[in-house]
């Protein structure tokens, strides 16, 4: 709303403006206390929200921390890398096998194919299929409506169209017509019959089995297909090899994406013709791999062989100088990973130590905008800093969860015959003796390495139990406290009727609204006062001026 321009004390030479926003301030008193106690709800919604975040990711780090990859991490190595590499599973054990010789690497089936055209020339990538060897498909159609036009699908080759009447007696040539996109018309104008036959030839298809014995696929190309949809054709997800075109030399390069004796790569006859593989040039077969494990001969389609979880990759061929091959627990790793997820925990009771036991400075009410427009921005800054302090001091909802959340810890069982290892605290895992610390986890490093190395599966279990373990408990004590959090203050970007601290913000923005509205009626009124005063006092002004010009005129 536009403010009107007033100009006050011309007559009395009141500073008319002055005494009314003093009077105002007072008037305005009830609006910037509601104002000050929205603020203060915001802060504390915010505050809450804070705390929020926070629990979120330490649930997001327990159900993280729940996969077992994380506690069964394994380091593992070879005494030559070159040779054969290793990788360790997380179910593999302490172990350590021998590749004694490797007499062959599995190898891939491979063919080298050059394409030609129908006249036997070299073919390039935008060389359509149609002017190539490929054999095409033959389709049909038959028409179930009369109908002026009938355009058959999928495209027909040019010339191929034939059509046969209901009773398939085929229709004289130049009684009809087929222009390039397939579509069909009557040369008198008059309508297809209803049971008219079309037989064309459309697109192209070819044959592939790339597995020995295996199945034929099917590939299917359009009529205006071109050699860059053939190789991109080729190279399909489901057909089982890679194929590159090499345009200088118009050569055609085929890959098993397998390896091993049964991985092949075989066409139908018909497009071995169109891709100029001769019909006495077999591909060049793939081969097993061929080593000698612990003295036991061993024969795998891959150079990649997994044993006793332990996955190994043949590099080169070797027939004495044994690789040593061993796994080993991670301690380090597992480690690791428990500690980062302590780390978060800890850092969630910080912040809500933090909250619950910050004070609160009562005196410092959050500042009026006629306040804030007398300070620096410094000063409104150190003034805010102790208004925000304290919102959430005492709070029973956050002293509850850390509560809850340190009885977990010191809850978390698991069965097991080695009773030293049935409770956190027995492997390094401690709430400690000091209450004042919210429930924070002390951990020994010793403690909890010696556990890992001991029995990696007996800590696995007492975090992730789904009945007694730490993590599901975390992880559910953390969701019920967001939940009731988020029902007070929402969601960070929830809408205020969502929340009972948004739908009370609403509340106070619709009396703000009111009582402004009431306090621009009482300004006016002060306004209209004054105005009142003024005239009167030009009328007194004016009288007295022709009072005084009538007794000086008589003199």
């Amino acid at each position: 709303m536009t403010t009107p321009i007033r100009f006050g004390g011309l007559a009395s030479g009141i500073d008319t403006d002055t005494i009314i926003k003093q009077l105002m301030q007072a008037e305005r008193a009830p609006v910037d206390k509601l104002e000050q106690k929205k603020q203060t709800t915001e802060w504390k919604r915010d505050a809450y929200r804070e705390i929020n975040r926070s629990l979120m990711t330490l649930r997001n780090s327990a159900v993280d921390l729940m996969f077992s990859r994380n506690f069964y991490a394994k380091t593992s190595s070879s005494s030559d890398e070159s040779r054969v590499s290793v990788v360790a599973g997380p179910s593999s054990g302490n172990t350590a096998i021998r590749v004694d010789s490797v007499s062959a690497l599995a190898t891939a089936a491979t063919v080298t194919a050059t394409p030609l055209t129908s006249s036997n020339g070299t073919v390039t990538r935008t060389t359509k299929l149609s002017d190539m060897k490929f054999t095409t498909i033959s389709r049909s159609a038959t028409l179930d409506t009369p109908t002026k036009e009938w355009t058959l699908s999928p495209q027909p080759k040019a010339g191929s169209v034939q059509l046969r009447d209901a009773s398939d007696t085929p229709l004289v040539n130049g009684t009809y017509s087929v222009d390039t996109t397939g579509k069909v018309t009557m040369t008198d104008g008059s309508d297809i019959p209803v049971g008219t036959k079309a037989t064309f030839t459309s697109g192209y298809e070819l044959e592939l089995r790339s597995v020995k014995d295996g199945a034929m696929q099917k590939i299917q190309l359009s009529e205006d297909a071109t050699v860059d949809n053939l190789i991109a054709a080729l190279n399909g997800k489901d057909t089982g090899i890679s194929a590159f075109f090499e345009p200088i030399s118009g050569k055609l390069a085929l890959t098993q994406k397998q390896t091993g004796s049964t991985a092949v790569i075989e066409f139908d006859a018909t497009t071995q013709v169109a891709l100029g593989i001769a019909s006495g040039d077999a591909s060049k077969a793939g081969t097993d791999a061929q080593f000698m494990l612990n003295g036991i001969p061993m024969t795998q389609s891959s150079n990649t062989v997994t044993i006793d979880n332990m996955t190994l990759t043949l590099k080169s061929t070797f027939a004495s100088g044994a690789v040593t091959l061993s796994a080993a627990t991670d301690t380090q790793k597992i480690f690791d990973n428990i500690k980062g997820f302590v780390d978060k925990y800890n850092e969630t009771i910080d912040l809500m130590n933090k909250k619950t036991r910050e004070e609160r400075f009562r005196s410092f009410a959050p500042l009026t905008q006629a306040q804030r427009d007398e300070l620096s921005e410094d000063e409104i800054k150190k003034w805010e800093e102790k208004a925000m302090s304290g919102m959430l001091r005492g709070d029973t909802i956050l002293r509850g969860t850390m509560d809850t959340l340190r009885s977990k810890w010191s809850g978390a069982t698991s069965s097991t015959n080695d009773l030293d290892m049935s409770r956190l605290f027995q492997i390094g895992l401690s709430t400690g003796s000091d209450f004042t610390n919210g429930g924070k986890i002390e951990l020994d490093e010793e403690k909890l390495k010696t556990a890992i190395e001991k029995d990696p599966e007996q800590v696995y279990k007492l975090f992730t139990d789904e009945e007694t373990g730490l993590l599901p408990q975390i992880r559910d004590t953390a969701k019920d406290s967001r939940e009731t959090i988020t029902r007070i203050a929402g969601a960070d970007g929830a809408g205020a009727p969502s929340y009972s601290m948004g739908r009370e913000m609403t509340q106070m923005d619709t009396r703000i609204k009111r009582l402004n509205d009431l306090l621009i009626d009482k300004e006016n009124a002060y306004y209209r006062r004054f105005a009142a005063m003024e005239t009167a006092m030009n009328q007194a002004n004016s009288q007295a001026a022709s009072l005084q010009q009538f007794l000086g005129g008589g003199m």
